[in-house]
């Protein structure tokens, strides 16, 4: 014969209200945001395509020139080689990528070096996240911060 006291109910109970203890700490530190993940995508899915069209420039060399281009957009950015569009891509709704200007073009030389220091910010419309892809001048080193 099993002789119980009356404890599994109240450990149940303390179970359950440490354990809401802890998801009420935890919930803030797990709301997921939308616009943040879709920049982090963005930011990422460029500096492929840089490091991609890097390499293209590398392999074909000086010898046919550089004829590839990336070219950001307001509202999107184009992968070309020479006047063949390989790549359209639209932002994401709740993204901007600001420009200072109408666009920016981004190419390399057959070496693998950019034309000139380059930093692409990608960043929240509402908000103050961002991600910023670097591209290294002397190197063609292509890192996000």
């Amino acid at each position: 014969a099993m002789k119980t006291n009356g404890f599994f109910l109240t450990e149940g109970m303390m179970a359950l209200c440490i354990l809401g203890i802890l998801t009420a700490i935890m919930l803030p530190q797990m709301t997921w945001n939308k616009n943040r993940h879709e920049v982090d995508v963005l930011t990422r899915e460029i500096a492929i395509d840089l490091q991609r069209m890097r390499q293209y420039s590398l392999t074909s060399g000086m010898a046919q020139g550089n004829s590839w281009t990336l070219s950001l957009q307001k509202n999107e950015y184009v992968i070309m080689e020479r006047y063949i569009v390989h790549k359209r891509r639209a932002y994401p709704d709740g993204v901007v990528v600001p420009l200072g200007g109408t666009r920016k073009d981004i190419k390399f030389d057959g070496k693998g070096r950019p034309q000139n220091n380059m930093q692409i910010t990608v960043a929240e419309r509402e908000g103050t996240y961002q991600h910023r892809i670097i591209v290294a001048v002397q190197t063609g080193r292509i890192r996000i911060e």
